[in-house]
């Protein structure tokens, strides 16, 4: 389940560590190279499945059962480090799933870890379910990754970016479409062009982006060279596209 959804129930630490292990040792028998990333989402979880674990006791409250039998949970950044220093020894990197950007909290979490492990490196979900203006004022948001980094935050990411980007540009697409047909789509496709001459973006030729160009040679490999249904040659993007004709 997505960490910040309600609902979280977590696993007895133990479970978690064959986890990791398991993890390593199929990446290990299958020689590949492999980073392991723990994550916990015990800072704001409030259930557990299990109490057979006597390093998760300090944070199962005496409160009677759930429905379905879950165990209730006091969640936090102390739970949070102590399943980080749980999990150090079998993970690359540990990620503590937070409930809103908070320098201090990282700080906290980052040194809570780096105390006992000191070259320990750290993820942060710098995430989009996050309402980032409500929280922090834009000298903080524009430093918040630098001050991040300086803590031991060295893999930092924006999940989901790409569905809001995907998304927000398409609603934007559709609605001009809706008002000025296809001079809309000709205007955005422009755009396309000045991002490729100017800042390298590669999309504009969709078919050749995909790979396409690269298939075709394996199917000229395969044939020494004569096959005669190659993509890319002779389709209107290589007409059209070929140097950017506008």
């Amino acid at each position: 389940k997505c960490g910040h959804m309600g609902g979280k129930v977590l696993v007895p630490t133990k479970e978690f560590i064959t986890k990791l292990i398991a993890a390593r040792l199929a990446a290990d028998i299958s020689e590949v190279s492999t980073l392991l990333i723990a994550r916990t989402d015990a800072d704001a979880a409030k259930l557990i499945t299990s109490n057979i674990d006597e390093r998760d006791h300090p944070f199962i409250s005496g409160e009677s059962r759930t429905s379905e039998g879950f165990y209730h949970l006091k969640g936090g950044i102390d739970a949070a480090i102590a399943r980080g220093l749980a999990y150090a020894p079998y993970a690359d990197m540990i990620w503590c799933e937070t409930s809103h950007p908070d320098l201090a909290e990282a700080k906290e979490f980052s040194e809570g870890i780096r105390s006992k492990f000191p070259d320990k490196q750290l993820s942060y979900n710098c995430s989009p379910s996050f309402n980032w203006k409500q929280h922090l004022d834009d000298t903080t948001i524009a430093k918040f990754q630098r001050e991040l980094a300086a803590m031991g935050y060295k893999f930092q990411f924006v999940t989901l970016a790409g569905f809001h980007a995907l998304n927000l540009g398409m609603f934007e697409l559709a609605r001009s479409y809706r008002d000025k047909g296809m001079l809309a789509y000709s205007n955005f496709q422009e755009l396309e062009f000045r991002h490729e001459r100017e800042s390298g973006y590669m999309a504009t030729t969709h078919q050749k982006f995909v790979g396409t160009g690269y298939f075709d040679r394996v199917m000229n490999c395969i044939s020494s060279g004569e096959s005669s249904v190659g993509a890319l040659e002779g389709s209107t993007e290589e007409e059209q596209f070929g140097t950017n004709k506008q």
